[in-house]
Formats: C-alpha cells, sequence, structure tokens
C-alpha cells in the first residue's frame, strides 16, 4: 500500500468536514463560565467557555452580540448556543456561538439589573435632581393608555377628591417594544403645556409588560423634563427604572391621583376653622377698639371743654402770681441783705476792707441783677409756654373754627335741647361777639 502524503490544511478540512456534518449542536445548550473575555472594536466578542475539568475558545460575531439584551462580563455563567468547527489558520476547535443567556437569573431581570446599576452611577436617581411638588396643584396630564384601567382610577379619584382640577389625557402604549418610543412622545408634549404637574401611570402586570418602563431612553426623558412628574407603575410590589427617575414615586395610580388632588371635605373643614378664627380675632379687635373710645369719651376735655379750660387758665394764672410775688420778696430780701453788709462794713472794718467789700457787693449785685433777668427770663418762657397751650385749649379758638356757645338768661351754658323750652330767648357767643336768640322749634335727635 502506498503512503498518501497530505499537507496540513487538508487535514484540517478534513476534520471540519467531518466535525461540522456530524456534530450537530441545533437544540443544545451548553453551560459554563465566561473566561478571558475580550471585546473587540469590531463588536467581536472573543472568550473562553470553560467547567471545572475542561475549557473551550469561543467566538460571537458582532451580528449576534447585537441581539443581547444583558451585558456580558468575565466570570459571567451562561447557556451558550452555536456550532463546533476547526479554525484552520491555527488549528484550533472553535466554538462559534450564535445566541447566549445568562445562566440561573432571567435574562430580562440581570437586563433590568444592570440598566439600573448603570443609570445609577449616572445620576439620574439622584435626589437632588428631583423637583419639589409645587403647593397648589389646579391642572394635571396623565399619560397613560386611553382604554386603561389607570385611566379610570385616577379620574374616579380626582372627582371624589378635587373635581375642579383640569385633567388632559396623553394617550401613549403602556407595554410591547413601541411603548417606549410613545412614551416619550407623550411626555414630551405633556410638558411642554404647562401642567402643574404629570403623571405617568399604569395597572397591574407581569415584569415582562412593565418592562418597556424600564428603557433607557424614557428615564432620560423623564430626567429632563420641566414639570413635577409622580410615577405610579403596576403595583406596591412593582418597580421600574421610570419611577426611580420620576421626582415621586407612588405605588398605584390611585396613589397619584391621591398625591397631587386636595381633599375638598378636609379643605373645607379647614375653611370653617379659618373663619372662625377670624371672626374670633375681629371681635377681639372691635372690643379692644370699643375700650379706647369709651377712654377717650370719659375724658373731661370732651365732657366739658369750656370747664375744662377754664380750670388751666385758673392755674396758669395762679401760677404767675405766684412767681411774680416770689420774685418781689426774693428782691426785697436781698436788698435788705445788702444794706445790713453796708452797714456793718463802714461800722467794723477799716477803709481797705471796706472798699474790697464794696467791690465785691458790687459784683454780687451784678451777679444778683444777672440772676435775676435769667430767672425772669425762665418764668417768662414757662408763662408763655403754658399761655401757648392755654390759647391752643381755649374755647374761642373753637369759636374761631365755626362752633358757638349757647348759655340762657342766667349765663349758664346750655348742653342738652332738653334744657331750653320754646319760646325761651338765648344767647349765643361767636368767637367776635355774642347774639340774643329766640327759640322758635327744638328738634331731638333720636340717634
Amino acid at each position: 500500500m502506498s503512503e498518501q502524503i497530505v499537507p496540513v490544511s487538508a487535514l484540517l478540512l478534513k476534520l471540519k468536514n467531518v466535525i461540522s456534518q456530524n456534530v450537530i449542536l441545533d437544540h443544545v445548550w451548553i453551560e459554563g463560565e465566561i473566561s478571558n473575555l475580550t471585546k473587540h472594536r469590531s463588536g467581536h466578542y472573543y472568550f473562553s467557555i470553560k467547567d471545572a475539568h475542561s475549557e473551550m475558545s469561543c467566538v460571537m460575531f458582532a451580528s449576534n452580540v447585537n441581539r443581547l439584551r444583558f451585558s456580558v462580563e468575565e466570570g459571567m455563567k451562561v447557556l451558550i448556543k452555536g456550532s463546533v468547527n476547526i479554525y484552520e489558520q491555527r488549528g484550533s476547535l472553535q466554538l462559534y456561538v450564535r445566541a447566549m443567556r445568562p445562566q440561573g437569573v432571567g435574562e430580562l431581570y440581570l437586563e433590568f439589573e444592570q440598566r439600573k446599576r448603570r443609570l445609577a452611577e449616572m445620576g439620574y436617581f439622584d435626589e437632588s435632581r428631583k423637583k419639589t411638588q409645587p403647593l397648589w396643584i389646579m391642572d394635571i396630564g396623565v399619560i397613560t393608555a386611553k382604554d386603561g384601567a389607570a385611566l379610570q382610577d385616577v379620574l374616579i379619584t380626582i372627582r371624589k377628591r378635587w373635581p375642579m382640577m383640569k385633567i388632559t389625557l396623553y394617550p401613549a402604549l403602556v407595554q410591547g417594544p413601541n411603548a417606549p418610543k410613545t412614551l416619550i412622545q407623550a411626555l414630551r408634549r405633556a410638558d411642554q403645556k404647562g401642567h402643574d404637574a404629570l403623571l405617568l401611570v399604569r395597572g397591574g402586570g407581569s415584569f415582562e409588560d412593565l418592562f418597556c418602563f424600564n428603557d433607557v431612553d424614557l428615564v432620560k426623558t423623564i430626567s429632563s423634563l420641566q414639570t413635577f412628574l409622580v410615577a405610579g407603575i403596576g403595583h406596591e410590589v412593582d418597580t421600574t427604572l421610570a419611577e426611580l427617575a420620576a421626582d415621586i414615586r407612588v405605588a398605584t395610580p390611585t396613589y397619584a391621583a391621591q398625591r397631587v388632588s386636595k381633599d375638598q371635605y378636609e379643605m373645607m373643614g379647614n375653611l370653617v376653622a379659618i373663619r372662625q378664627w377670624i371672626k374670633e380675632k375681629t371681635g377681639q379687635k372691635i372690643q379692644q377698639y370699643r375700650t379706647t373710645l369709651n377712654t377717650y369719651k370719659r375724658n373731661p376735655y370732651f365732657h366739658d371743654p369750656l370747664t375744662w379750660v377754664i380750670e388751666k387758665q385758673m392755674r396758669l394764672d395762679a401760677l404767675t402770681n405766684a412767681l411774680a410775688h416770689n420774685v418781689r420778696i426774693r428782691y426785697t430780701n436781698d436788698q435788705s441783705s445788702l444794706s445790713n453788709l453796708e452797714q456793718k462794713l463802714f461800722v467794723n472794718v477799716p477803709m481797705k476792707t471796706i472798699e474790697l467789700e464794696k467791690q465785691n457787693l458790687a459784683l454780687s449785685k451784678k451777679q444778683l441783677i444777672e440772676n435775676t433777668k435769667r430767672i425772669n427770663e425762665l418764668k417768662r418762657e414757662q408763662l408763655m409756654r403754658q399761655s401757648a397751650l392755654l390759647d391752643a385749649c381755649s374755647p374761642l379758638k373753637i369759636l374761631s373754627r365755626g362752633y358757638a356757645l349757647v348759655s340762657d338768661n342766667q349765663n349758664s351754658l346750655i348742653k342738652s335741647i332738653k334744657e331750653i323750652t320754646q319760646n325761651e330767648v338765648i344767647r349765643v357767643h361767636l368767637s367776635d361777639g355774642s347774639f340774643e336768640a329766640r327759640v322758635l322749634e327744638k328738634e331731638e335727635d333720636n340717634g
């Protein structure tokens, strides 16, 4: 038998054909751990899949990588599907991977966690980015399915709590691959309308049904809104990335409606309490002013201004007379003291001392005169001030403004209409004189 000589490439090609025709893996998932992962700039992934006993080289081309819904990481346990073949240039056995999914964790949940971690690191869920709820909300926009139960929950709640609220619906898909795009469009339209707040709501559903609310572009859109946003998606146990990015997250659509609406019955109770408080405070103020008014009414000046002025004038006259009397007495006493001193000086002291004392006497006399003048000036100023005060309170001043004093034939002031009789002769005092008048008719004020 003759020997056959073949090149290496022919051998590898033969082996490649044998493997491709006999090793069929169409319905087989291969389990292992990712090792030596390289993500090439071309988009291809090069790695090894291994277990406790063996390891095999793998390649996943960019067209298949783009269909992955999670991020492949070193050390991750996965299930892969593909075909086995020989890489002729190196003569190595390789697994060409067409599909891959995480082992032990749902693919969607893994993708959710990876997106959540990445967006959190970028700051999209930070509290510092969230807007404060407006104090009064009277106009809201609702982003949800137009035929969904979530919209009915919101409408029923608002009608019950705050029926005067203005509500505008921005319909969007809330499930399926096209939902994120319609939600983003609806949010942007609503954000431009100047609403007080927006509600992003959806009823309960499975994790897969709610997954459209985990869209990265949807999260970024929510973070860029200028309007305060409340998100109520699914049930209390459900959490989506859209809710984490919203300004406020609540458990259900009903809670979202409650969050942005006042309770009309509670507000009515508050208004009643405020009205009662205002009534009490107003009553207290009125009583306070009434007390002050009564105090003014009891003042002697308002009760009998003429008598009050006369008393002040008599007091001023008494003070003026006392001042003049005291000045005269002091001046007389000082003159007497000077005379006595002069006599003693001439009798008891030498001439030189007398001359000295005369000088002192003259100086004292001069000081006495100056002090007397100063005291007179001071008293005169006090008198002028008292006179000015008296003049300001004088009934003549009051009469000069058009008022009049009325007295009977006994010259007693008449203060009430009840003190005069018809045909009685009375005297009317004006600022520049007086005249007599006869009472032809009198009319009492019943007010």
